[in-house]
């Protein structure tokens, strides 16, 4: 945590999120990282956060499994004061990305949560099959599991809060459009679920 206080990062209200304002393109933009750990057997139990090292992420259903079956990518652009560089990260694969949001999904009601779960599957690069062949190796991991619990659940129907929730985030107002939209929500992610259940 000192690391990134000495960076002009500023701790928030929350233990586990930081905020650093930025120059950028003649204009301020405030950054905000959250910090998240996986759910472990010592974190106590009822608690949002556990100590690691000398800060308190919020512990994240899934986050383990994003540990574990990272990606890593190569980063490059220009960092605020004008000089270029390029990073390598670890970030969340497909897999652990769609297992978080559909843990996110069953835990709290954001529009954003379902939109990145149907994104995710309608635009993956070599489409169903692709995923389908990447969530192979994981299915019996109970986190994975549980996640297409979830997503069988909320995107049960077209009208079920899943696909509600794709349409809410596209500020769908048009009721055609809107049920084409909810329709192929539905679709998609039953598809996947489908799929990876009779494999």
């Amino acid at each position: 945590m000192q690391l990134l206080l000495s960076r002009g990062y500023r701790q928030g209200e929350q233990p586990f999120v930081f905020f650093r304002t930025v120059q950028a393109g003649g204009r301020e933009i405030e950054v905000e990282v959250d910090f998240l750990a996986g759910e472990y057997a010592s974190a106590a139990r009822g608690r949002r956060t556990q100590r690691v090292q000398d800060m308190r992420p919020r512990k994240a259903r899934g986050c383990d499994l994003a540990i574990d079956l990272a990606a890593e990518v190569t980063l490059s652009g220009t960092l605020p004061d004008g000089a270029k560089d390029s990073v390598r990260l670890r970030v969340a694969s497909i897999v652990p990305f769609l297992v978080m949001k559909a843990m996110t999904l069953s835990g709290r009601l954001m529009e954003k949560d379902a939109w990145d779960i149907y994104f995710c599957i309608r635009y993956y690069p070599g489409g169903l099959d692709r995923l389908v062949e990447i969530f192979h190796p994981q299915l019996n991991h109970h986190l994975v599991q549980e996640a297409l619990a979830i997503l069988a659940e909320k995107f049960a129907s077209p009208d079920h809060v899943g696909p509600s929730h794709v349409a809410d985030f596209e500020e769908m107002t048009d009721a055609e459009e809107r049920a084409l939209l909810q329709r192929d929500a539905f679709e998609r992610v039953n598809a996947l679920v489908f799929r990876l259940r009779t494999v």
